[in-house]
C-alpha cells in the first residue's frame, strides 16, 4: 500500500512538472513567433514612414535651387535697393504660395535676410541675421545646408534647406527654405494609426512625435559638447530637453527592442516593440512602436490551450491505468472464485445464495464503472469542443481586427438604414444602402485613377442620367459638415438627359464643384448654388453657378492645372481631376464669372455628348 502511495505521488509530481513545462514552453514559443511576425510588420511600416518623410522633404529641395538661379535675386545681393527688395519679396511670396512651404528667403554672405516670402507678416524674416545657424554656414561654404530647429522669429519648429547662390565663380549669398512638418505629426495622431512614432536627430533629441508630450525630449542624457552646440545654434531655443522616461527590456536581432514606456494618457507603463529606420542624408532615425498586448494575449491563449490539452492527455493516461488495474483485479477475483469452486464443489448449493448476492454487487459495480466511463468520455468531448470554440474565437477576433477599419467608413449610413428599417421606412433605407454601394464604387474609382496614368478607363463613355448622378452627389454632400448653409436652385428639362460619361466620375465632378463653391465663402455665409441643364442636338450643357467672390482672370487661366490652388490647405488636384474626367468622356469644361439673379460668383460650364436617340453608341466615339 505504501509502495502504491509513493508511486501515485511521483506520478502527480511528474504530471504537475510536465504541465508547467509545457505551459511555459508554449507561451515562450508563441510569444517569440508573434514577436518575429510583429518585427517584420513594423520594419516594413518603419520603412514606409521613412519613405513618406523623405518624399515630403525631397519635394521642397528644388525651392532653394530655383531661388539661386534667379537673376533678380542675384541682382539684389550684388546691389541692394528698395525696389529690388520689393520685387524679390513678391517673387518669393508667389513661389511659396505655389510650393506650400513655411517660408523661402534670401540671405547675404553676412547672414542678414534681404528678402522673404513672409515679408508682410509680423514675424517677417527680413532684416534678421541667421549667421549662427548651421544650415547658413554649410551653404555659405559651398555645401547643402540641412537643419531642424525652432524658428527664432516665429517660435515654430521646421526643417531648413539652404543652397549657395553663385555668380562668376563666387558665392554671393544663400537661398533657404523652411518646411513645416506639423501636418505629418497630425496624420500620425489620427485614430486609424495604431502605432506610436517618433523621429530623432543625431543627438537623440525627439524632433517629431505622434505623442505631443514626447516632442523635444531625449532618448539619453546629452553630452556637454552636444548641449553646448545646441545652445550656440539656438536650435531648440528655451526647451530644456529632458530625457524620455522609458526602460529597455530586451534587445532583439535586427535592431528591434522591447521597452517599457509610460504614456501621458495612461497611469502605468506599457510594453512596446520599437523598430527603427535611418533617414539619410539627414542623420535622422524614425522609430515605430507597437504595443505588445496582442502578442502577450496570443501567448497566454496558446499556453492555456496547451495546458488544457496536456491535462486532457494526462487524464486519459490515468484513466487507462486505472481501468487496467480494475481489469486485473477482476481477473484475479475470477481465478480465485474458480479455485474455490473446485475445492468446495460440495458446498455449491449452500453458497449459491451468497454467490448470487456477490454477483449482483459485482454487476452493480461494473455498471457504476461503465457510467463513470461514459461521464469521463462526455467530459473529454466537452473539452475538445471548448478547444474548438476557443480556436474559432481567436480566428474571429483576428478577422474582426482586419475588417474593423474598412467598415468604419460606411458605419454611419448602415446605422441610419437600420433605424429607418425599424421605423418601417424601407424606401429610405434602400436609398441609404444604395448610397453605401455608390460610396464603395466611388472609392474603387478614385483608387483606379492611379492606374489611369498608365492606361485608359473602359467605362469613361457609358450612358448615365445627369439628374440621377447629381441627386446621388447631393445625398453625399448633405452628410458633410456645414451642409445646412447650402441653398440649391435646380432647373431641369422635362425629359431626362442621358450623357456619355463615367457615372462615378461625373458624381465626383459635381462633388468637387459644390465643395469648392461652399469653401469659397465664409463658414457663416449662405451658399446659393444653382444647376441648369439644357440640350442642343446631341450635346448637353450643364451650368453650375454660385454666389461666391468669383475667379480672377489670372486664376481662371490656370484653375484646371494640377497643384494650382487658392486655398490655404488645398492640394490643387480636385478641378484638375474633374477636367480629366470630362475630357476622358470627350467633353469640355470652362469657368467664368457671372452676375444673375442678384448674385455674382463663378460659373462652370460642362458640355458632354448625349446618348443617341436609338440608344446605340458610335464605336468611333466610344474609342475616341
Amino acid at each position: 500500500m505504501n509502495k502504491w502511495k509513493l508511486r501515485r505521488s511521483d506520478t502527480v509530481l511528474l504530471a504537475l512538472a510536465s504541465l508547467v513545462a509545457v505551459t511555459m514552453l508554449s507561451y515562450m514559443l508563441v510569444e517569440r513567433r508573434q514577436l518575429d511576425d510583429l518585427h517584420r510588420t513594423m520594419a516594413s511600416r518603419a520603412e514606409l514612414y521613412a519613405a513618406t518623410i523623405g518624399g515630403a522633404l525631397a519635394k521642397y529641395e528644388f525651392l532653394p535651387l530655383a531661388i539661386a538661379q534667379s537673376d533678380e535675386v542675384a541682382a539684389l545681393l550684388e546691389t541692394r535697393s528698395p525696389d529690388k527688395v520689393e520685387r524679390v519679396n513678391a517673387y518669393l511670396e508667389e513661389m511659396n504660395q505655389r510650393a506650400g512651404a513655411f517660408a523661402v528667403y534670401v540671405i547675404n554672405p553676412q547672414g542678414e535676410v534681404y528678402a522673404s516670402s513672409n515679408w508682410k507678416e509680423p514675424t517677417s524674416y527680413v532684416g534678421q541675421n541667421y549667421g549662427f545657424r548651421p544650415y547658413f554656414r554649410q551653404a555659405a561654404t559651398g555645401g547643402t545646408g540641412r537643419f531642424y530647429g525652432i524658428g527664432v522669429s516665429t517660435r515654430e519648429a521646421g526643417h531648413f534647406i539652404a543652397l549657395p547662390i553663385r555668380r562668376h565663380g563666387r558665392i554671393i549669398g544663400v537661398a533657404a527654405a523652411k518646411v513645416s512638418l506639423d501636418w505629418l505629426e497630425q496624420s500620425w495622431r489620427m485614430p486609424s494609426v495604431a502605432e506610436q512614432i517618433w523621429v530623432t536627430d543625431a543627438n537623440g533629441v525627439i524632433l517629431l512625435s505622434s505623442i505631443s508630450d514626447f516632442k523635444f525630449k531625449t532618448l539619453a542624457p546629452l553630452s556637454e559638447s552636444a548641449r553646448k552646440s545646441i545652445l550656440e545654434q539656438r536650435q531648440f531655443l528655451h526647451e530644456t530637453l529632458p530625457p524620455l522616461p522609458y526602460r529597455i527590456e530586451e534587445r532583439l536581432a535586427g535592431g528591434a527592442m522591447l521597452l517599457s514606456l509610460k504614456l501621458p494618457s495612461e497611469g502605468g507603463s506599457s510594453g512596446y516593440m520599437a523598430v527603427s529606420s535611418r533617414l539619410n542624408p539627414l542623420e535622422w532615425q524614425i522609430t515605430v512602436l507597437a504595443e505588445l498586448g496582442q502578442v502577450r494575449a496570443a501567448a497566454r491563449n496558446a499556453a492555456i490551450a496547451a495546458a488544457l490539452g496536456w491535462t486532457v492527455l494526462w487524464l486519459g493516461i490515468l484513466y487507462a491505468l486505472q481501468r487496467r488495474r480494475r481489469i486485473a483485479e477482476r481477473l484475479n477475483a475470477q481465478q480465485a472464485l474458480k479455485r474455490a469452486n473446485d475445492e468446495l464443489e460440495v458446498k455449491v448449493e449452500q453458497r449459491t445464495a451468497a454467490l448470487r448476492d456477490a454477483n449482483q454487487r459485482l454487476q452493480a459495480e461494473v455498471s457504476e464503472r461503465e457510467r463513470a466511463e461514459q461521464t469521463l468520455r462526455h467530459a473529454q468531448a466537452e473539452l475538445v469542443q471548448s478547444g474548438k470554440l476557443a480556436a474559432i474565437g481567436q480566428m474571429a477576433a483576428g478577422i474582426t481586427h482586419e475588417l474593423n477599419q474598412p467598415l468604419a467608413a460606411i458605419q454611419t449610413f448602415s446605422d441610419n438604414a437600420q433605424v429607418l428599417i425599424t421605423r418601417g421606412r424601407a424606401d429610405e433605407a434602400l436609398e441609404n444602402l444604395s448610397v453605401i454601394s455608390d460610396l464603395v464604387k466611388r472609392l474603387g474609382y478614385i483608387t483606379s485613377q492611379l492606374k489611369g496614368f498608365a492606361r485608359r478607363s473602359d467605362d469613361a463613355k457609358k450612358p448615365i442620367s445627369v439628374r440621377k448622378a447629381f441627386e446621388q452627389t447631393m445625398l453625399q454632400v448633405r452628410t458633410n459638415r456645414g451642409a445646412g448653409r447650402l441653398v440649391l436652385n435646380e432647373d431641369w428639362p422635362e425629359q431626362d438627359i442621358v450623357v456619355l460619361c463615367n457615372e462615378t466620375g461625373l458624381q465626383q465632378v459635381f462633388s468637387n464643384l459644390i465643395t469648392n463653391s461652399m469653401d469659397a465663402m465664409g463658414p457663416a455665409d449662405i451658399a446659393h448654388i444653382s444647376i441648369r441643364v439644357t440640350r442642343s442636338g446631341n450635346q448637353a450643357e450643364i451650368r453650375v453657378a454660385d454666389n461666391g467672390p468669383g475667379i480672377s482672370p489670372a486664376c481662371a487661366q490656370r484653375i484646371f492645372e494640377p497643384f494650382f490652388t487658392t486655398k490655404e490647405h488645398g492640394l490643387g488636384l480636385g478641378l484638375s481631376i474633374s477636367a480629366g474626367i470630362i475630357r476622358a468622356a470627350g467633353g469640355s469644361i470652362q469657368v467664368r464669372n457671372h452676375d444673375s439673379d442678384g448674385h455674382s460668383g463663378a460659373e462652370f460650364i460642362i458640355r458632354l455628348r448625349c446618348q443617341p436617340q436609338d440608344g446605340n453608341i458610335d464605336r468611333g466615339e466610344q474609342d475616341a
